[in-house]
């Protein structure tokens, strides 16, 4: 692969990750896509690559697992007045 492929990639790559909320250790899944979209082929890293079910289920958005319910902030507790 050439420099200016790679650099395609991850500008790709960086806009996918981008446009789905920055979301955290899915970086494989977004160069994977990004070379899929520039249609090349995808380079050896020496680890077996995922199925394309595996895939599929992995691109699922997040919100198809049931919300865990979110804290809600706490309002600061008042200052106590000192003991005589």
């Amino acid at each position: 692969m050439s420099m200016d492929q790679a650099e395609s990639i991850r500008r790709r790559a960086f806009q996918i990750w981008e446009d789905q909320g920055r979301p955290e250790g899915r970086d494989m899944d977004h160069w994977l896509q990004a070379e899929a979209e520039l249609s090349l082929a995808p380079v050896s890293t020496g680890v077996p690559a995922a199925s394309p079910a595996r895939r599929k289920a992995a691109a699922k958005p997040a919100a198809a697992k049931p919300a865990m319910a979110k804290a809600t902030p706490r309002k600061p507790a008042a200052p106590r007045k000192p003991k005589a």
